[in-house]
């Protein structure tokens, strides 16, 4: 683990994973040169920056660090150099009520295309592709989603009224859309290689997407910075398909494990439906190791007690985890905008408790909003579902 305040695995390349072997990282962010002594302390003799030759300073703060590096760290990165993997956001989402007594998140999160201020822990990504749910069979839609859920987002206010506490201005940084074009193996090596960067300054990505393969891509990235994997997959779906020849919406998982990314003993899929899976792919997952918590068990333990359990199983044995929620895990009376509605599932309420305790466990690396579609959308209730759900996450990290 290393010395107190000291970042693990940061930048020793000894010791990194890369999410896609054969791939240049050429696009690696400058870190912004700091010249003061090599290993800065305060008078309890903890680190306040760790400096790599040729890197700056990868983390510099006016407070202590604590392990583990996820928590707020103040990186400050010069990302320009991204320009190629990631779009800046449209401007036309970011909402205002030009009222200093009613700010709103359009108000006060970071956008800067060129540098991740000190202030930030949680960034912002999305995936505008819907390609891996095509594949798979499923309705278009999905690549429209990352937009809709930024322009609800940002008309929501920072203040969280059951914590008297408003999230701060920078906490958020929204670094934008991953470029697009092109196939989608090409598009997850985009967002894999992000995904690693920022996992690696100790920021906590929050990946918007976009299908279900984009867990496949962005826990790539996780487990790169990280090693193996712990996760939790909110979700109605096991999505552990082969690959058929191509990858998919519903392949994350079985890549995943197959790849040695996802420890399946430490994998949880969590409110998972009858009728919608099949059995082939239950006994694969349960053979390897994973473990099937079905709504319908939840809902006689209860959903508060079988979160937590599903959190000690994704932790156990390893250093990170992961969290996935698919949206179609709710019930379709209450998220009606999503790839592949049900009509069962779980309340809006459960997903935004999941969202929130998740953000909150320093345990947690990434997390992914996926599935949403608002072609099929009600009043943009699902996308706002979501943004609630993003903000849910934030403000959990902020609580770490």
């Amino acid at each position: 683990m290393g010395l107190e305040g000291e970042m693990p695995n940061a930048l020793d390349e000894s010791e990194q994973h890369e999410p896609y072997p054969n791939l240049s990282h050429y696009h690696r962010p400058r870190l912004i040169p700091d010249y003061s002594s090599h290993d800065d302390r305060d008078g309890s003799g903890r680190y306040l920056a760790r400096h790599y030759p040729g890197r700056g300073c990868i983390a510099r703060t006016s407070r202590p660090v604590h392990y583990p590096p996820t928590a707020f760290i103040g990186a400050l990165m010069d990302i320009s150099s991204l320009a190629p993997l990631v779009a800046p956001p449209e401007p036309r989402l970011f909402f205002t009520k030009n009222d200093p007594a009613d700010p709103r998140m359009g108000d006060i999160i970071s956008r800067d295309p060129n540098i991740i201020p000190e202030s930030a822990s949680v960034v912002l990504i999305g995936v505008p592709q819907d390609i891996g749910v095509q594949r798979n069979g499923g309705r278009a839609g999905a690549a429209a989603a990352p937009d809709a859920i930024r322009a609800m987002l940002y008309r929501l206010t920072p203040f969280d009224i059951a914590s008297g506490r408003s999230i701060p201005d920078g906490f958020l940084h929204d670094l934008g859309n991953i470029r697009v074009d092109g196939e989608l193996e090409e598009i997850h090596e985009r967002l894999a290689e992000v995904v690693a960067l920022l996992c690696r300054a100790g920021l906590i990505p929050l990946v918007l997407g976009g299908g279900h393969d984009t867990t496949y891509a962005a826990a790539s990235g996780a487990y790169a910075a990280h090693g193996p994997l712990g996760m939790i997959n909110l979700d109605a779906h096991l999505d552990v398909r082969p690959p058929n020849p191509l990858r998919n919406s519903g392949t994350s998982f079985r890549m995943l494990i197959e790849e040695g990314k996802l420890a399946p003993e430490s994998f949880v899929e969590f409110g998972i439906q009858s009728f919608a899976n099949a059995a082939a792919h239950a006994e694969w997952l349960t053979g390897m190791g994973g473990r099937i918590m079905t709504l319908d068990g939840i809902r006689e333990r209860g959903f508060t007690e079988s979160l937590r359990t599903a959190y000690e199983i994704a932790s156990a044995g390893v250093t990170r985890c992961y969290g996935t929620l698919d949206i179609d895990g709710v019930r379709g009376a209450e998220a009606p905008g999503v790839s592949a509605v049900m009509p069962d599932g779980f309340s809006a309420a459960h997903l935004l408790a999941t969202a929130r305790l998740l953000g909150s466990r320093p345990a947690i690396a990434a997390l992914d909003i996926v599935e949403m579609n608002p072609r099929f959308d009600i009043d943009d209730i699902t996308a706002k579902l979501a943004a609630h759900a993003a903000l849910r996450f934030v403000m959990g990290a902020l609580e770490r």
